[in-house]
């Protein structure tokens, strides 16, 4: 783990295409125990298996218990993302297909997801290890050029010569979401 420190930090400006993903899931039917846990347990699964297969594309993930379990995720590329989740080999599609089967539309276990492709953005992090996207991409110290939010966010801006195309495309529910 990155050490601790005591001066204000940023994140390294992420390759062009670097895209974020949350997901979540609320248990709404408590009782209906093996429906939520069977959900709850398909996430270590999939990080585990994409943090022992960098070239899978996830950058970093942090797990995070509230109102509903959610995942914050970094990956290369959108594409990166959508490769992994169509995957047969890999453990998200099957968990996917079976929710659908057993589980969609029965209220016992709700889900979502959220992809974004980073544009403009700006992190600053003090007297503590980085997080966030600094940890995900790397971070600098702030220094001129990052002094304020809204020179970070100047800096994150893409350039002429560096426009980013994502192709999305549609998708059966059996594919993948």
């Amino acid at each position: 783990m990155p050490s601790r420190r005591a001066v204000r930090m940023t994140n390294d400006v992420p390759p062009a295409g670097t895209a974020v993903f949350l997901i979540g899931m609320r248990v709404t039917r408590p009782w209906r125990v093996r429906a939520w846990l069977s959900v709850m347990a398909a996430m270590p699964r999939m990080l585990i298996h994409l943090r022992r297969r960098p070239e899978a594309g996830m950058l970093d993930a942090r797990l995070y218990l509230g109102g509903s379990l959610m995942v914050l995720s970094y990956w290369r590329s959108a594409d990166d993302l959508r490769r992994f989740a169509s995957d047969p080999t890999a453990p998200h599609l099957p968990a996917w297909r079976w929710f659908n089967r057993e589980l969609a539309d029965t209220d016992s276990v709700g889900i979502w997801h959220e992809t974004y492709v980073v544009g403009e953005h700006e992190s600053i992090s003090s007297g503590m290890a980085p997080q966030g996207l600094a940890r995900a991409v790397g971070w600098r110290p702030v220094g001129p050029g990052t002094t304020t939010a809204a020179s970070r966010l100047a800096r994150s801006r893409p350039t002429a010569d560096c426009v980013v195309s994502v192709n999305d495309t549609a998708h059966s529910d059996e594919s993948h979401d």
